[in-house]
């Protein structure tokens, strides 16, 4: 069993359509709402407009419960809620829900397959241990606590903590290790209890403990250092089959984004050249160059790659045949992308009519 209380500077708040969203907690944690790849999220929103049409998961089920105002959703041929505050309504996110009111609400997403419920408690000064729903077919059970108004004590297996108004306390256990929870205090806590089952190699990346930096690493990082070219697949065969890992990608695009791997190599000949041509004879100049090259090659840029990489580096250099269900999905994403064509959509896509925010979502100008 783990817990943590999520306050202000652990939200993401970003934009949407219809107002402003702020992630209070999502699982796994490494997941990311525009990359529709967590379990389950929970958020509050803000409905700015009159009238907001929602984005469409399909993926993911959903329950909405109003904190603020009152609304009325409408599921395209479906069927209509009229909510007031503290009412909710569960529904497919695959629907064409329009919402009519402004509101603040509370929302949470779970993954198909799983379950998810949202309730309200409303503490006083006298214990009191809510009831739990009972899903023994899931594997993992999460308990999310979000104080709208007052504040709430919540005692956790005989561990006390406190939540004020607008923090998130988040439980995840084991299913059939669901730790005893008792709450005091006044105002109102909206609980989620969320009922899963996570395998990681199939949700997230696999995590890999660093280690202290060996010669092996520097060995390894020789070779990432001098494979950074187009074409370097026809030249090192063992590249078709191999994959780095989102952590080693992330740290060869922060070298190699700033081209200075090849700053350091060409600037150095230079200086070594204009040195040499001052000082030496031609052979003992291309001499020099040569040298410098091949220090460049085996010391100087694999040292810049020692820096930065995760350690230890070949565990983070995957064969392709024997990558996780998670890995492969990155893999073949990875595949489908066009990066040149994205970082050019990238630049130009706040001109004209639209902005994007942090999510992907298109956000009309007015």
């Amino acid at each position: 069993m783990e817990y943590k209380i999520y306050k202000q500077d652990d939200f993401r708040i970003s934009n949407w359509t219809g107002g402003k969203t702020t992630q209070l907690a999502i699982f796994p944690e490494t997941a990311a709402y525009i990359e529709r790849n967590f379990l389950w999220r929970l958020s509050t929103a803000t409905c700015e407009k009159e009238e907001s049409a929602f984005t469409k998961l399909a993926d993911f089920d959903r329950v909405l419960m109003v904190l603020e105002g009152d609304v009325v959703l409408a599921h395209q041929d479906v069927r209509v809620a009229r909510l007031g505050e503290l009412e909710q309504d569960s529904f497919d996110g695959g629907y064409d829900t329009k919402s009519f009111g402004k509101i603040t609400d509370y929302n949470l997403m779970v993954a198909k397959g799983n379950k998810g419920f949202l309730d309200v408690i409303i503490p006083d000064q006298n214990s009191q241990t809510p009831a739990m729903e009972q899903y023994p077919e899931f594997e993992q059970c999460t308990q999310g606590y979000y104080c709208r108004d007052g504040f709430a004590t919540i005692t956790i297996d005989h561990k006390t903590v406190m939540l004020t108004a607008g923090q998130q306390l988040i439980i995840n256990s084991e299913n059939g290790k669901i730790p005893t929870i008792s709450v005091m205090g006044e105002g109102h806590l909206i609980r989620a209890q969320i009922f899963f089952n996570y395998h990681q190699e199939e949700m997230g990346p696999t995590i890999i403990p660093p280690e202290k930096p060996t010669f092996d690493d520097f060995k390894a990082c020789v070779y990432l250092a001098n494979i950074q070219f187009r074409g370097a697949g026809f030249i090192f065969r063992k590249l078709k089959t191999q994959w780095f890992d989102e952590a080693l990608t992330a740290a060869i695009r922060k070298i190699e984004r700033l081209y200075l791997t090849f700053f350091i190599a060409t600037i150095g000949a230079a200086i070594v050249a204009a040195v040499g041509i001052n000082h030496l004879s031609t052979a003992g100049c291309i001499i020099a160059i040569a040298v410098w090259l091949l220090a460049d090659i085996f010391l100087i840029s694999p040292l810049l790659y020692f820096a930065v990489v995760p350690k230890p580096v070949r565990k983070h250099i995957k064969d392709i045949d024997s990558l996780t269900p998670y890995e492969q999905k990155v893999l073949e994403k990875q595949r489908a992308t066009n990066e040149r064509l994205d970082r050019l959509l990238k630049k130009y896509k706040n001109s004209g009519r639209y902005q994007y925010d942090e999510d992907g979502n298109r956000v009309d100008l007015l």
